[in-house]
């Protein structure tokens, strides 16, 4: 850990001062509220992807599910769009959590589209991250995540199930 945090101060502070070296008329222009509050900005934005990682699991990028699909950027993202796949929009890519994969099928899990439409049907500001968080946690019917509950190969029916009551629930 300790490392870890030495190393984002590190690379934050050389690029801080990298950018300060090229552009430091501008921190003049600003006052100490201004500035600390920046700086918080650039914590946030600092681990904004291991949170993020951390809530929606194991993923994958979109070269990677298209080769694993063998299908083009243009299917998946008609996909994504039309509820088949889960798509998370990141930097320059989208992410999809790996959950929704039938490895030894390489095809998207059938029942995917159904949750991600109980979601869609039930939550007015639908949110994909919502949903792969969601399956990340673990739900008491279950007694695991949806992700495990997949991974053990059992009925995806129930995650189903577990989805739309989850959905009608958060609707209220």
């Amino acid at each position: 850990m300790a490392d870890a945090l030495s190393s984002i101060v590190d690379g934050f502070s050389r690029r801080l001062g990298v950018l300060m070296d090229r552009h430091s008329d501008l921190l003049s222009q600003i006052g100490p509220d201004e500035a600390a509050s920046l700086g918080s900005e650039g914590a946030d934005a600092a681990v904004a992807p291991l949170l993020w990682a951390a809530a929606v699991g194991e993923r994958w990028n979109t070269a990677t599910v298209v080769e694993f699909l063998g299908v083009t950027r243009q299917a998946l993202h008609k996909r994504v769009v039309g509820g088949s796949v889960l798509g998370l929009a990141g930097r320059g890519t989208t992410w999809f959590p790996v959950w929704q994969f039938d490895m030894a099928n390489h095809r998207v899990i059938p029942e995917t589209a159904d949750v991600i439409a109980a979601f869609r049907r039930n939550v007015d500001s639908f949110d994909p991250l919502m949903v792969a968080s969601w399956a990340t946690t673990e739900q008491p019917e279950l007694g695991m995540a949806p992700e495990e509950w997949l991974a053990a190969g059992k009925d995806p029916a129930e995650v189903v199930r577990v989805a739309r009551r989850a959905a009608a629930e958060l609707s209220q």
